[in-house]
């Protein structure tokens, strides 16, 4: 019509090119490869003679052939795929946040006006016992939050939707005045016994850290902060790591999560794949490169996040073998199976499921035959477990050899401390071929004379013989306490159950109930110590003893006994489920119609 038909394949050439630039660097290297691909066969058999249409044809037919076994591949690893992975990106711009209001926060759950009242009551009886017990750590606590963002954030310790009214009341923030055995001792003057362990960091005990730390500063005081060239401590602290590990070469990091993506980082450079596979629910430290779901708000493209114990994750793992650099196991896992962390803001209902999984020693086996028969390193993130399960980790506990093991929290002997332990193959950190092709894994305080020194002093205080046996000791004495507590539980009707793993234990709750979190304060207020995850996990260190487990019981009862009374165990009249879905049904609507009425 405008006399541009002998001009097309310009025309055509003029798009290709332009739409390479619009979408330089937004698409893989592969799409690239296939446009470039399909075009050289198309002008090669249009040059023998084929007509465009059958030229065309002939390609479709080529492409769907070599597309078959990809989107097998692609169909399987959907399926294998950890379900949160998938319907996170999504939910999180969709759930919103809302606030049940003083007026609904006692009855929400159908209850009648007497139990109501009597929450009412019983919630103001304990804002204002606090009020007295912890004036000292209230102020601090509220002058802490206006600088730490942190702070402010572990603050929010019930079901997302009752924070706004209970921080109204309640703040079970501590603030700490120093460490006497089991119990933490707050600026109050309150003594609590604690079942936090710091994170994960507390195994041997408090009153044994200050002994490392100790130790550690007779021998570091000499070096100061003199960085970057190590001494006879760290020699002596990399052969205890490798008898411990069973690798050859160690690297020194200053976090469980630095330790982490050291690990990552020398598996993708010196398999020169980018992939890594990761299981359900672990957690592998806050790098968002490594955090596929909740608490990442960048999801990576280049982890893969399976079912943990499946068998259709085994498949694609050999499937994708040519992409993986990596697979990560966290051994915690196996408390909270294809679960996220358990922990109070998320306990809606008794909706946790926690407790060790069967079978979960022999998965381990099976993964490892997988990796080895793929060539893919197996990389265990020991950073939780390491040192708690027993005194060579996890690998220790299930008899499993990893390619490289992540060490981190307890090893610093009470100080900062992130450590990679692999073969030499897998720790290069230069191609022997490729001059500019060099890995970067590096830092500042790496092997400081003060983290060494008290490491130092753990390492040799793990290879006593009287420490191997406290290990017994302690899960002995972990399983007589969770049966007698839950004997004692059970006799009394409380609604709850304790469960362990080694020496990571959780409170289960027996019925359904909109207010199990509140129990949290209410261990607090009888002297127990908890993290910000309440209820959720909680630990013990070797340093506890008998008469300790008892005590912790006669607290437990007490606490049991105030949540009855202040009538937060009530069985509800309402379904819960049902009030659940109406209240976020109803947020998401006045969101969208806020969204509008503000467009």
């Amino acid at each position: 019509m405008f006399g541009m038909e002998a001009h097309t394949m310009f025309f055509v050439k003029a798009i290709a090119f332009l739409l390479l630039l619009m979408t330089l660097g937004e698409l893989t290297t592969r799409c690239y490869c296939w446009a470039a691909t399909g075009f050289l066969l198309w002008a090669v058999m249009t040059s023998v003679g084929l007509s465009s249409d059958d030229s065309v044809a002939a390609i479709a037919a080529l492409l769907f052939v070599r597309a078959v076994p990809m989107l097998y591949k692609r169909a399987l690893t959907v399926a294998a795929t950890y379900p949160l992975a998938m319907i996170l990106p999504i939910a999180k711009h969709i759930l919103p946040k809302y606030t049940i209001t003083e007026e609904n926060f006692y009855d929400c759950d159908g209850c009648s006006a007497e139990v109501a009242q009597k929450r009412r009551v019983a919630l103001k009886e304990l804002s204002d016992k606090w009020k007295t017990k912890y004036p000292k750590c209230a102020d601090f606590s509220q002058e802490l939050k206006k600088m730490i963002s942190d702070l402010r954030f572990t603050s929010s310790r019930c079901f997302p939707a009752f924070n706004e009214v209970v921080q109204k009341y309640l703040d079970p923030s501590m603030a700490l005045d120093r460490t006497e055995g089991v119990d933490v001792v707050d600026l109050d003057g309150n003594k609590s016994m604690d079942v936090s362990g710091s994170y994960g960091v507390n195994v041997c005990g408090y009153e044994t850290y200050k002994e490392f730390i100790e130790e550690g500063w007779k021998t570091a005081k000499k070096a100061g902060l003199f960085l970057g060239s190590l001494d006879k401590t760290v020699l002596d602290n990399i052969a205890m790591l490798r008898e411990i590990s069973g690798h050859p070469e160690v690297s020194f990091h200053m976090s469980g999560t630095e330790a982490v993506m050291c690990a990552v980082r020398v598996a993708r450079f010196n398999t020169n794949r980018k992939m890594c596979v990761t299981f359900g629910g672990a957690y592998h430290g806050w790098w968002d490169g490594m955090q596929p779901v909740v608490g990442n708000d960048r999801i990576p493209a280049d982890v893969l996040c399976l079912k943990d114990m499946s068998e259709l994750s085994l498949k694609v793992i050999e499937l994708r073998k040519g992409e993986i650099a990596a697979v990560l196991i966290n051994p915690l896992q196996c408390f909270h199976l294809n679960q996220s962390p358990p922990s109070d803001p998320v306990l809606s209902t008794n909706n946790r499921k926690v407790g060790p999984t069967p079978g979960y020693k022999e998965w381990l086996h099976k993964l490892r035959a997988v990796c080895t028969r793929c060539d893919i390193p197996l990389i265990f993130d020991e950073v939780y477990t390491g040192f708690r399960l027993d005194p060579k980790g996890a690998q220790g506990a299930y008899d499993v050899e990893a390619d490289l093991i992540v060490y981190g929290k307890t090893l610093g002997g009470g100080l900062p401390i992130g450590v990679v332990c692999g073969p030499k193959n897998l720790m290069q950190r230069g191609d022997a071929k490729k001059a500019a092709r060099i890995n970067y894994v590096i830092g500042t305080f790496a092997g400081h004379p003060f983290v060494m020194a008290t490491m130092n002093a753990f390492l040799k205080w793990l290879q006593k013989p009287e420490t191997v046996k406290s290990y017994d000791v302690m899960r002995e004495n972990i399983e007589s306490f969770i049966s007698s507590a839950n004997s004692a539980l059970e006799k009394k009707g409380y609604p709850i159950k304790l469960t362990h793993w080694y020496s990571v234990w959780s409170i289960l709750y027996n019925e359904p109930g909109r207010y199990h979190w509140m129990f949290q304060y209410y261990l607090k207020d009888a002297g127990i110590n908890l993290s910000w995850v309440g209820t959720g996990r909680l630990l013990f260190s070797l340093e506890w003893k008998k008469a300790d487990y008892d005590r912790l019981l006669v607290c437990l009862l007490s606490a049991c006994e105030e949540m009855k009374q202040g009538g937060w165990w009530e069985p509800p009249v309402a379904n819960i489920k049902q009030r659940l879905g109406i209240e976020v049904a109803t947020a998401v609507a006045k969101n969208i119609l806020g969204s509008f009425s503000q467009s």
